[in-house]
């Protein structure tokens, strides 16, 4: 493995920075298809796509993930891929979307780059608006050289056809900056970075305040970085319509039914997408979902679990299988801002009569991990686990009952989405609050709703959709003053100076072991502290895809969308 520290010191020494060529760190694993740091793509627990080879991606290129199609297999252009999900879309800003929204968002607009390193070392950073991009000697310093061809698509909004210029970056990164926006990337941009510069129409600089270890990670992530044009930004529709740049224009957006995309042809790269469109169709319950995917009308389906996948598989023998590991998991929210959660004993007691081995019998079929603040996949470098994980999250049923009577609890309401298998952990919940003494009373509510109440912090408790990490630092936010956007959204109210401390140290200690060493100690102290966002177990990935889509880009999570204009399908 490279040493990272000495990476560093020698990009800081040249000039020059690629990580292609960086192997070795967090294992490679299956991210949810809207792999996020807010709330999960909405579809299912296991939407996730999962690890196959494939080749390095290029510069300003697009290399196949090799998922399906064979050595002999010649892409073809044309036909269509149909994919799912159980819930809504959300709306389709490039600044705020979650949910369904954030299948659209990355295929619609570009980005300066596309960055998954700390889950894909393998695959590197994809170069995209970017043609090229470093950090300068004074380690703050990164400078983004952008493509003079990269054409906003043409348009029935009144949006110029023009090149996209660092003028555009610098308008989209400086709207992700204001408070008011509610953008997910403001805790990024707010909290690191302190001026954007453009030397000129090509040129775009993102000074930060400090150095940042995953400034990559925040700039390519899919739901952070999309770069819209500038006129676009404001305009009234932007939630509802998207003028983009990307492989893809977005043509119809049906809330509550599908949304169509179809091949841009004015894309930069002249070769791509191969596919002439992608539906995304919106399904009210998973049940619905799987008999469509087995009817042959959508073209993949997340599986809740692996023995469900096994069985499709079983019944339909030519589908292809993709199960692996994933950041994927589920939690259990609690505002501190409301009794019983502002009481820390409250908090500590649901901890403690959490059972993660019956969550993951139960609903990962034994496929899956128990998990404190990081994911498995990051690995023992950066994660707490094993013994070490049982020492600081014990399961002590006992001693919940305890707590929950020393704080007068006998009963509390929490709402849930009525999506995926939701329901399935709600059941596991209620009965093992109800074995610490306690009545759970679920309080169900539709997609859509329960989106716009989790994101205005209306909700007293709530389990929580697939959050999904592509850093370590990514999942420490919901434990950071402000939350996991940094601008009070999705936000527990929880607030410790010593947490935020140890947090934004990790991140700006540039030396890989001892960054990975902070963030082990940070974790400790987050559990020492009774957080009020806890996490079920880490999820393992299920996919099953139609055999006539070839090059379905598995194992990359958020990192596949920049892949899937290289899919490709044999269906007339």
């Amino acid at each position: 493995m490279v040493s990272e520290d000495n990476y560093w010191k020698r990009r800081l020494r040249d000039g020059r920075f690629t990580r292609r060529t960086f192997v070795g760190g967090a294992a490679a694993a299956g991210l949810g298809a809207a792999s996020l740091g807010l709330v999960g793509c909405g579809s299912s627990s296991n939407n996730n796509k999962t690890p196959t080879g494939g080749k390095s991606a290029t510069p300003g290129g697009s290399a196949s993930a090799a998922a399906s199609a064979g050595p002999s297999e010649t892409p073809k252009a044309g036909g269509s891929y149909t994919e799912a999900l159980t819930g809504v879309f959300a709306g389709v800003d490039p600044s705020t979307s979650v949910y369904g929204g954030s299948y659209i968002v990355p295929e619609v607009y570009s980005y300066l780059i596309r960055d998954e390193i700390a889950i894909h070392p393998q695959k590197g950073i994809i170069d995209d608006l970017a043609e090229s991009h470093k950090v300068e000697a004074d380690g703050v310093t990164w400078t983004f050289k952008l493509r003079p061809n990269v054409m906003i698509a043409a348009n029935t909004r009144g949006v110029p056809v023009r090149a996209l210029d660092s003028s555009d970056a610098k308008a989209n990164w400086e709207k992700m900056a204001d408070p008011q926006v509610g953008a997910n990337a403001y805790a990024f941009a707010n909290r690191w970075v302190d001026k954007y510069v453009t030397p000129d129409a090509q040129t775009f600089q993102m000074v930060m305040k400090d150095t940042f270890a995953w400034t990559e990670a925040y700039v390519g992530n899919n739901l952070l970085g999309p770069i819209a044009p500038k006129e676009w930004l404001e305009n009234k529709d932007v939630k509802t319509a998207a003028v983009g740049s990307g492989p893809f224009m977005l043509t119809e957006l049906v809330e509550g039914d599908h949304a169509t995309m179809v091949k841009n042809p004015t894309y930069y790269k002249k070769a791509r997408p191969y596919l002439d469109k992608i539906v995304i169709r919106l399904f009210s319950d998973q049940a619905t979902y799987r008999t469509a995917f087995t009817a042959g009308q959508v073209d993949s389906y997340a599986a809740t679990n692996q023995d469900e996948a096994k069985q499709i598989k079983n019944n339909q023998g030519n589908t292809q299988y993709f199960h692996s590991k994933s950041t994927g998991y589920d939690s259990f929210w609690m505002s501190v801002k409301s009794a019983p959660w502002s009481d820390p004993r409250v908090r500590r007691a649901v901890n403690l009569a959490t059972n993660r081995s019956e969550y993951i019998s139960l609903i990962g079929h034994e496929a899956g991990e128990p998990i404190g603040v990081l994911s498995y996949v990051f690995g023992p470098e950066y994660s707490l686990l094993g013994d070490d994980l049982k020492k600081v999250q014990p399961y002590d049923v006992g001693e919940a009952k305890k707590l929950f009577s020393a704080a007068g609890v006998k009963e509390f309401d929490f709402s849930y989405p009525t999506t995926s298998n939701v329901t399935d952990y709600v059941n596991i919940f209620v009965k093992q609050m109800g074995q610490a003494g306690v009545t759970a009373k679920g309080q169900p509510l539709q997609a859509g709703a329960w989106l716009a109440a989790y994101y205005t912090n209306k909700l007293t408790a709530s389990l929580t959709l697939n959050q999904e990490y592509q850093t370590p630092n990514d999942a420490l936010q919901f434990y950071h003053t402000g939350g996991i956007t940094g601008n009070n959204h999705y936000d527990t109210g929880f607030s410790d100076p010593d947490v935020d401390k140890a947090i934004d140290g990790a991140a700006t200690t540039m030396d890989e072991g001892q960054r990975k060493q902070k963030y082990i100690e940070t974790q400790k102290l987050i559990f020492s502290k009774d957080p009020a966002f806890i996490n079920f177990f880490g999820l393992y990935s299920d996919v099953l895809v139609a055999p006539a889509i070839k090059d379905y880009p598995a194992g990359l999570g958020s990192l596949g969308f920049a892949y899937q204009e290289d899919m490709w399908t044999t269906k007339a």
